[in-house]
């Protein structure tokens, strides 16, 4: 029986830093995407209190998407965190579930609350860029990397709340140059990703010359669909 046979339904930890034992899975779970992971899971150990997990039923961890809660502008966000899949299991659609798993909750959430919340978050990842594109409501920047001026007004409020010092691209607001310093992916996880740049025949990163391998990365915004 392998690993996706016996999957234990997704479940949601809040206030996960305590869990020992999940921050050692993560570790284990992120060490060949990465040249060194350390710096980044305790980085975004620290930003992000929920999470998002899928298991199989002998409790190993197979993929994880980090959440958090916060305030820009005064009003109440998600960040969308950091998340990873088991190396064997990329490409099996674990991650998707994730997202989708959060989309449902957020969305569910927004209709008993009758308001809608902000999700923002960064990504050096075309896959990630191409998905929430696709799948996430008014997303910014577009596929083509294209913004309209209340995007821009949005993305730099949260730069100027979240990213304070990082060095922003004077040509496009939704651009951090160097702001994930010492997150740079292994060399058989950029092999991956051209792979699958490829195959979904996108040109925005290099559009607007965005290098994982500098620290680049897009910061994006959108909203639960309806």
């Amino acid at each position: 029986m392998n690993s996706l046979t016996a999957l234990a339904p997704i479940s949601l930890r809040t206030n996960f830093k305590s869990d020992k034992a999940l921050v050692d899975k993560i570790l284990i779970l992120t060490s060949l995407s990465y040249i060194n992971n350390i710096d980044l899971i305790e980085r975004e150990i620290e930003h992000n209190k929920d999470i998002y997990i899928i298991t199989n039923h002998n409790k190993e961890l197979l993929a994880f998407f980090m959440i958090n809660e916060e305030k820009v502008n005064e009003e109440d966000t998600y960040y969308l965190g950091l998340s990873a899949c088991k190396d064997e299991l990329k490409g099996q659609g674990l991650g998707k579930a994730l997202y989708q798993k959060f989309m449902d909750d957020c969305r569910g959430r927004e209709l008993k609350e009758n308001r809608k919340f902000l999700l923002w978050w960064t990504t050096a990842t075309p896959i990630v860029y191409y998905w929430f594109n696709k799948y996430v409501a008014n997303v910014q920047p577009d596929m083509n990397g294209d913004y309209n001026a209340d995007g821009a007004k949005i993305a730099n409020q949260i730069k100027k709340e979240k990213f304070e010092g990082i060095t922003a691209d004077s040509h496009h607001p939704f651009i951090l140059r160097s702001v994930a310093q010492n997150t740079n992916y292994s060399v058989t996880e950029q092999a991956r990703l051209i792979v699958a740049t490829e195959s979904l025949k996108m040109d925005v990163f290099q559009k607007f010359n965005l290098k994982e391998e500098n620290a680049d990365r897009f910061l994006m915004i959108g909203y639960a669909p309806e």
